[in-house]
């Protein structure tokens, strides 16, 4: 068994199509297939199901995956351990909601570029319940979730504080609380698993209202006008809301009894190999105080 086998029958597994794998790799097929039988003689069982469309994962290819997953990811980390300089540089992968990204994260990411201009900082964004699958598969290193850390892998430190307010256009009713004005309303929303859309189906719920029209949109600036238009309602972080709406065309209501303050965290996987571009990030996060903004 060699690591160059074992990342083939990742890729092979990934891509579930022997040619699309090679393909990938700049392989001949028969060299993945060689490899595939290579990995089956010495492990006496067979990895993969053949069949017309591709290939399939066997029970034991499925173990054999998730341990070569970890063998891969390790040697990754040991040589970002032996190899990284002291000094930051590199890529810094970071995961953000769309509008912690949008208001909160410029001016911080903008800093730190101009302190370590050597580190290509990457962003993605996405949902808190994907980013914090990311984190934990260690496809980015770290990223800015809202609510708690509830999984034994992750770490994370206190960063922002955000209040969560209700928005709709400017004809609206003087009670935003108005059931039947509610039930009439279609909730523009982000995609499942973003956190502040709980936050509201649990509001909703708790006056009784359980959500018939939901409209999903993937960006900030679609749900801000789609609300502006009439639409529907949404509900949306305070600063982002004041920064887009400078004509007063979203009314913005906050949730009672201080249940619209939501804590945004930065998460990491407590394992995971930490470069000198990570640790100044993290130090950055903690000694500007950014939940003073």
């Amino acid at each position: 068994m060699n690591l160059e086998d074992l990342y083939t029958f990742s890729v092979v597994a990934k891509e579930q199509n022997i040619s699309k794998a090679a393909e990938k790799l700049n392989f001949v097929q028969s060299n993945i297939t060689a490899k595939i039988q290579r990995l089956e003689k010495e492990y006496h069982t067979q990895l993969f199901y053949r069949h017309r469309h591709g290939v399939s994962l066997t029970s034991t290819g499925k173990t054999l995956l998730h341990y070569t997953e970890k063998i891969l990811q390790l040697m990754e980390e040991s040589k970002k351990e032996i190899t990284y300089p002291k000094f930051p540089s590199g890529t810094l992968t970071i995961g953000a909601m769309e509008t912690t990204a949008a208001v909160r994260l410029p001016p911080l990411l903008s800093a730190y570029h101009k302190k370590y201009p050597e580190v290509d900082l990457v962003l993605q964004t996405d949902s808190t319940d994907q980013l914090i699958k990311k984190v934990i598969n260690r496809e980015i290193e770290g990223a800015f979730i809202a609510g708690e850390i509830n999984h034994p892998a992750l770490d994370g430190i206190d960063v922002f504080e955000e209040e969560l307010v209700i928005i709709c256009n400017s004809n609206h009713p003087s009670n935003i609380e108005d059931t039947n004005y509610l039930r009439k309303q279609n909730i523009i929303v982000f995609k499942s698993g973003c956190f502040y859309r709980k936050v509201l189906e649990d509001w909703l719920r708790s006056k009784g209202i359980i959500p018939e029209k939901m409209m999903e949109l993937n960006t900030l600036e679609g749900i801000a006008g789609c609300v502006r238009a009439g639409l529907g309602i949404s509900m949306l972080t305070k600063s982002v809301v004041d920064e887009r709406n400078q004509n007063k065309e979203l009314v913005q209501y906050p949730l009672p009894h201080k249940k619209g303050i939501v804590t945004t965290r930065y998460v990491y996987h407590k394992d995971s190999v930490k470069t000198p571009a990570f640790h100044e990030f993290v130090h950055m996060l903690t000694s500007e105080k950014c939940n003073a903004g």
